[in-house]
């Protein structure tokens, strides 16, 4: 009977499972270093900092260049608000979803370089983690879009005729959508890659 051999010999593998391995422990580094820091914003005082991108709907400056010219129209907005309880439940739910998504994403892409460590690729286990995977990548693409909705919502509240400056530059999450689309062909190529092991092992 004849078994597609593991890939864990490979290089390549090695060097990616690393460097998951290495994004796995980061990103707690990372979180628990941003939610002192937003503990820090939201209790240690009674005004905490906002910040976001947007588009001015004139051009703050325009530079002459070669063959056209340059307009500063992108600008980071940032302001000092008055913190209430309503912004300290968003922070912390959009803090906490967005690390259960990654630590979702993650842990299952871990998974799957357990399970080609040790087995065939073409299982069951792996597609199954695959999709998982993808799964989680592509909700950071609604999550980012909601982000936006809050941001521009905070920016209309507390800057008198915003609407008339300046306009949000939304954030569909297009790079997540992606990545998660190229995921979920891989689970089409590895679930086809399955069903011809189990034609061969049935057959030999």
């Amino acid at each position: 009977m004849h078994h597609t051999p593991p890939v864990s010999r490979n290089r390549f593998f090695h060097a990616m499972r690393w460097i998951v391995n290495i994004c796995w422990y980061l990103n707690f580094v990372l979180a628990a270093i941003g939610l002192f820091f937003l503990v820090t914003s939201m209790f240690g005082g009674t005004k905490f900092n906002f910040s976001t991108i947007v588009r001015l709907n004139a051009p703050l400056s325009v530079i002459a260049v070669p063959g056209g010219e340059m307009e500063t129209q992108d600008v980071q907005l940032k302001m000092l608000l008055p913190v209430n309880n309503l912004y300290r439940i968003y922070s912390f739910v959009f803090f906490f979803l967005f690390e259960f998504l990654v630590i979702a994403a993650i842990y299952n892409l871990r998974q799957v370089f357990r399970s080609l460590g040790r087995q065939s690729p073409f299982t069951g286990e792996t597609i199954r983690r695959l999709r998982y995977t993808a799964l989680f990548i592509g909700l950071l693409a609604p999550y980012n879009f909601l982000l936006s909705v809050m941001q521009a919502e905070v920016a209309n509240a507390y800057i008198p005729a915003a609407e008339r400056n300046f306009h949000m530059n939304w954030n569909f999450g297009l790079p997540y959508i992606a990545v998660a689309a190229i995921i979920y062909v891989m689970v089409d190529i590895f679930r086809y890659g399955m069903q011809l092991q189990q034609e061969n092992e049935a057959f030999v």
